[in-house]
């Protein structure tokens, strides 16, 4: 018998805390909206236990995730590996719930912000919290699956501007009393920029908040972000302000409600079977400080003729500069790494098949993990498991910009995890 479970924690910090996702110093002032850890249970038996942890937060790291793990398998009996652990990657969110290194970097190298072991411990107790309920309120329930797109464009390619409409992948889990939706949209989070200084989870929270009115059966709303490396919202938000965020929200929430209606049914036995599979990614070589120093020079350079000449998006050009000042800032510390070890996270639930990418995978790699397995439900979760930065394909190096000059990995490891992710896949499957 079917059994599905929902269940939530707000995990809102205090404020004065550093905020996640641009460089410099960004404090938090005070909160928008409740960062939340929203949980889906899945379960077809004693032995056929899964969950799905997400959480509002810029990403989460093997540490973090780990402790999760341990703590939910203690509590609820749902096995380590069977519990998925990911982040939507809001860029409002705060800074210092991972210790980010890289091997052979120097030991006092924190690459992405300062630890804070009191955001953890909070953290990871939101998202035991919320995988308590999800276990207490699990009843009968059923699952409908399908493939959708948004009403009206949000988002697309961040570093070329195209028409191609984006999918999504939706999952109804509902009981008699209970419905959790996750869809699972390829997307940075990030109608909100920079001169934010309030905690948010940017679009996804406000359409959460606001999806009842168009389906009222809809306890929970869950954004799975999945491979968004290289897309965004970036050439369809008109602003970067809450009132583009509620435009936005809106039609996502009007979106997955309308999607819901021509969903398909799914049909058991939902078994699962997990994997973790080690990943040794080859590090990428940082260029000189001298060359970073000439590239940022010669970036500026196109960013003052581009206002000249009125260039609209300016955007672009301003991601190219920040990238190459982050690479600069690590690159010392960095240039000896040749190895980053991290994980994918593999379940198998029935017919729907879950790959964990531990970062910011790109999109073509995430449709060729999708186009794999064409029978099959797939969900391409980002930001899930462990964190490595961004996960670029082949060609983004040769185009450069901001993902080819902050990544860590070195040129074809993106298509090397891709392999890896379908190889394991597969696996399951067999």
């Amino acid at each position: 018998m079917l059994e599905t479970g929902c269940g939530s924690a707000v995990i809102t910090p205090r404020a004065g805390l550093q905020m996640a996702g641009f460089l410099g110093k960004r404090i938090a002032e005070g909160v928008h909206d409740d960062l939340m850890a929203r949980v889906v249970y899945l379960a077809d038996g004693p032995g056929n236990r899964m969950m799905l942890i997400v959480v509002d937060t810029l990403e989460v790291d093997r540490q973090f995730v780990d402790e999760v793990r341990r703590r939910v398998e203690q509590e609820t009996g749902v096995p380590a590996v069977c519990c998925l652990v990911a982040a939507i990657h809001t860029h409002s969110g705060p800074s210092g719930l991972g210790r980010v290194a890289l091997p052979g970097a120097a030991e006092d190298t924190q690459l992405l912000g300062t630890f804070d072991e009191r955001l953890f411990k909070r953290t990871v107790a939101g998202c035991v919290t919320a995988a308590r309920k999800a276990c207490r309120w699990a009843r009968e329930g059923t699952i409908n699956s399908g493939i959708t797109s948004m009403q009206q464009p949000i988002c697309g390619n961040r570093r070329v501007h195209t028409t191609e409409q984006v999918q999504m992948r939706v999952l109804e889990v509902e009981t008699t009393t209970r419905c959790a939706v996750i869809y699972n949209l390829d997307c940075h989070p990030t109608v909100l920029h920079e001169e934010n200084r309030l905690y948010s989870a940017d679009f996804p929270g406000f359409a959460a908040s606001i999806m009842p009115l168009f389906e009222p059966f809809v306890t929970m709303p869950v954004f799975l972000n999945g491979a968004a490396g290289d897309m965004s919202t970036r050439f369809y938000r008109q602003s970067s302000d809450f009132a583009e965020v509620e435009r936005i929200g809106t039609i996502v929430a009007e979106s997955v409600a309308a999607s819901l209606d021509v969903l398909e049914p799914m049909k058991g036995p939902f078994a699962v079977r997990a994997v973790e599979v080690p990943l040794r990614l080859k590090a990428r070589q940082f260029p000189s400080a001298q060359d970073l120093e000439r590239r940022i020079a010669d970036a500026r350079k196109k960013l003052e003729v581009a206002r000249l000449e009125r260039v609209r998006n300016l955007r672009p050009l301003q991601s190219a500069i920040e990238g190459l000042t982050f690479a600069a800032r690590i690159a010392d510390s960095a240039g000896s790494v040749e190895y980053i070890d991290s994980r994918l996270s593999l379940v198998r639930f029935g017919d729907i098949l879950v790959a964990g990418i531990p970062g910011e995978l790109f999109s073509s790699l995430g449709n060729d993990i999708r186009a794999a397995f064409p029978d099959h439900v797939v969900l391409v979760a980002g930001y899930c498991g462990d964190y490595v930065g961004y996960i670029p394909d082949a060609a983004a190096y040769d185009e450069g910009g901001y993902e080819a000059f902050t990544t860590f990995i070195a040129k074809g490891e993106g298509e090397q995890l891709r392999d890896a992710a379908i190889n394991g896949l597969r696996a399951l499957l067999a």
